[in-house]
């Protein structure tokens, strides 16, 4: 009987772990950017995202130090071309406007006033 507790135990550890896995990416910023009201140094990120509550998701963007911050964003599921991110430059200042990941594209909300 503990045996089998103890499988069972095993198998779920094992598959959140790996529905957790799914639900992140790393990327490389070649510029710095920013990303709603955070500026992003050029380097490596790792992001992750939550469960998509209707088209809305937040994701947590992690730097090589460790540090971490959490964006809105839109999620567009389903299979993507490409993986990386688009960044736009507006009146001088690059922002990290989406995130593509192999399954979904995230269209992080900026808020850019006077864009045109």
């Amino acid at each position: 009987m503990r045996r089998i507790l103890g499988f069972a135990l095993l198998s779920i550890l094992f598959t959140a772990s790996a529905m957790a896995a799914q639900n992140s990416q790393t990327f490389y910023l070649a510029t710095a950017a920013r990303a709603g009201n955070i500026q992003l140094p050029r380097g490596i990120y790792e992001v992750t995202w939550s469960t998509p509550s209707k088209s809305r998701v937040t994701l947590t963007i992690k730097t090589e130090d460790e540090k971490t911050f959490k964006i809105p964003s839109r999620v567009i599921e389903g299979k993507q071309d490409r993986t990386g991110v688009v960044i736009s430059v507006v009146d001088g200042v690059s922002y990290l406007q989406e995130i593509h990941t192999s399954k979904s594209r995230f269209i992080l909300e900026n808020r850019i006033e006077g864009a045109k």
